[in-house]
């Protein structure tokens, strides 16, 4: 195992590369919270095999005293900079990062330096058996592998279990499980790829039928949403299959608002179809979001599209945690349910700011589609959720969290058994958000069709 030196005060960044550059690199880190006791390590010779280091501590240009230590006592060791303000950030002495929390970026530097190949990395990174969404299970007629499942939440392989074979029939059973509540199933890793790579054809030529049914149409797309989750929990960088696949669901849901005239139709045609709550609250979200365009003073045709694109990705970095965590259905449940670990409750707080990173490398990215995300559970800094909704965020990020509000009203009185009346969850909502800008949105709904 190889081993290194991070000299970080910010107590995220620590614990995330911590997890992740031993998950997928092998990577062990010594952390040091402060520039002079990190300086110490590097004058007992004690880094290891890399250096990683903020560009910037408490107002000290750290990255460039430590490269002044090492030139000092002529040692040729690789640096890792977090942060383009030191004088060495782009001198070509050190490897320079943007401070954005990109892991795969970090990952893929460490792996460059120490010589780990990406098969290396494949193989290192994920457990024996891989979840999979029986969504996507359902876009085969017939098994494309051995498909396991979980009996327990201890990640031993004895705790999965086959239950289908290569090459059988998968409607029936799998239909029988997804019935249950069950919303994944499990494949060998070394196979997931392939698989995603797979259904993602069979998806997308379904998806181009130009007379598919509604709930047809709903469940492929919803097909395709779990596979761009998958390919992202995999890269967490935009492909061209990302892209292709992801800009056919967001034309596909604009179809399904086109021909649904009541939000009630389509909440219970999603139920009935045992969607998953991510995507759910996608669909929906649009479709609220669209009406609430319409009927505002300075809605159009383009913050509509900017909208639907922002939905189909804000809170796709949370689909890894759904799919490990499928018996929860709000986001509040992730934060405060102790089957999560920290570092998945880590991603919770910073899925926003995350998937604000990620879009912007998205061919024509909607003009400010990125703060859209970043804003959506009303903080500016994409950082955790807030109780106290300002008005110094976006006004289509406004937008969005008033069409959630409504979704997550929806969603508990179906849960409830009980028929959504509109005038409730007006009031409710105008409880929650209580200044003037978000009140005139929620007034755009008194026309919607429940």
């Amino acid at each position: 195992m190889a081993h290194g030196l991070l000299i970080s005060d910010n107590d995220l960044i620590n614990d995330l590369y911590h997890f992740n550059l031993k998950a997928y690199v092998d990577l062990g880190l010594t952390s040091k919270n402060s520039l002079d006791e990190g300086l110490k390590l590097i004058e007992l010779e004690a880094y290891g095999d890399i250096i990683i280091t903020l560009s910037q501590i408490d107002g000290r240009d750290a990255a460039l005293e430590v490269m002044n230590l090492l030139e000092k006592k002529g040692k040729d060791v690789p640096v890792i900079v977090i942060g383009a303000k030191s004088q060495v950030s782009n001198t070509g002495k050190v490897s320079t990062l943007p401070a954005n929390l990109n892991i795969p970026l970090i990952v893929k530097k460490c792996a460059e330096i120490l010589g780990i190949t990406a098969q290396d990395m494949m193989l290192k990174s994920v457990p024996d058996f891989y979840p999979i969404p029986i969504s996507l299970l359902e876009t085969f007629s017939e098994c494309p592998c051995s498909v396991f499942v979980k009996t327990s939440r201890s990640a031993s392989n004895n705790d999965y279990i086959q239950v289908l074979e290569k090459g059988s029939v998968v409607s029936g059973k799998v239909l029988s499980y997804k019935e249950k509540g069950l919303g994944n199933l499990y494949i060998p890793s070394s196979l997931r790829l392939d698989i995603v790579n797979k259904a993602s054809q069979v998806v997308m030529s379904l998806l181009d039928e130009p007379g598919l049914e509604v709930d047809q149409r709903l469940k492929a797309t919803e097909q395709g949403y779990d596979i761009v989750g998958g390919l992202l929990g995999e890269a967490k960088e935009v492909t061209p299959e990302v892209v292709e696949i992801s800009k056919k669901c967001m034309e596909s849901v604009a179809k399904v608002i086109n021909e649904v005239p009541r939000a009630k139709n389509l909440l219970l045609s999603m139920l009935e179809n045992k969607t998953g709550y991510l995507y759910l609250h996608s669909v929906m979200g649009t479709y609220i979001a669209h009406h609430i365009i319409i009927e505002i003073s300075w809605g159009s045709e383009e913050h509509a599209e900017k909208l639907s694109f922002v939905f189909f990705f804000h809170d796709m970095f949370l689909a890894p945690i759904f799919a490990r965590h499928p018996e929860l259905q709000f986001e509040e449940d992730l934060l405060f349910h102790d089957s999560l670990e920290e570092i998945e409750k880590e991603v919770v707080l910073n899925h926003a700011r995350l998937a604000s990173e990620m879009v912007k490398s998205f061919p024509r990215c909607p003009l400010g589609a990125d703060a859209i995300i970043l804003q959506h559970h009303g903080t500016t800094n994409g950082m955790g959720f807030t109780l106290d909704y300002k008005d110094d965020i976006s006004p289509l990020a406004k937008v969005l969290i008033i069409s959630e509000g409504v979704v997550e009203e929806l969603i508990r009185c179906k849960n409830e058994a009980r028929d959504p009346i509109l005038t409730e969850i007006v009031a409710l909502l105008h409880k929650k958000f209580t200044k003037h800008t978000y009140k005139k949105i929620i007034n755009c709904l008194d026309t919607i069709s429940f």
